[in-house]
């Protein structure tokens, strides 16, 4: 039977014998090779930048992220309207809120006609991590909103989902719009400031 030590001196053998260390150090360093020259090229450019181009580009860097339902998303939302939106969160043994099972389930999808509009919750997560959204609480005055909203198919399978014996899910109602840069986005893109 062979010892541990036999087993690692043979396993550092065969390691050695694919890849020796040199070649493992010398391909690390190649890789991180073209990060440095990037980040390099980019503290550069950096310096001899204006606002203006600065803004245009990181403008163009969004515009890439986005689907074309997502756009249509950012149109919908330009006037500063909200729309109603909700999360659905199971319940816990111990009947207080649970998981998430739907986050972002809001109208501005059909609002905006978006061609999928059971994406409509990623779309609306997607549009808040670039920064495009920004959620506020709920609005009394979208009620009626709000009751059309938690009749949506989508939102009753993951309300039926998350009930816990006689305990109905845990419904949390917000409203989204365009955050300050959404607007920002919208404006600069209509006004035809990005080439």
């Amino acid at each position: 039977m062979w010892s541990e030590r036999q087993i690692l001196s043979a396993l550092r053998s065969r390691l050695d014998a694919v890849a020796p260390p040199l070649a493992i150090t010398q391909s690390l360093e190649v890789a991180e090779a073209p990060l440095q020259s990037k980040l390099d090229e980019l503290l550069d450019r950096a310096l001899g930048q204006s606002s203006r181009s600065s803004r245009q580009e990181l403008f163009h860097k969004l515009m890439d992220q986005l689907v074309p339902d997502e756009a249509r998303i950012v149109g919908a939302l330009s006037d500063g309207s909200a729309s109603p939106m909700v999360h659905v969160l199971s319940r816990s043994v111990t009947g207080g809120a649970g998981k998430p099972i739907l986050e972002n389930a809001s109208l501005v999808g059909k609002m905006a006609n978006v061609s999928l509009p059971q994406m409509t919750p990623a779309y609306v997560s997607h549009l808040l991590a670039l920064g495009l959204l920004e959620t506020g609480p709920a609005d009394q005055s979208l009620k009626d909103d709000y009751q059309i909203l938690c009749a949506d198919s989508m939102v009753l399978r993951s309300m039926k989902q998350g009930k816990r014996g006689p305990l109905e899910a845990k419904i949390e109602k917000y409203t989204v719009r365009l955050s300050v840069l959404g607007l920002d986005l919208w404006a600069a893109s209509t006004a035809g400031e990005l080439p």
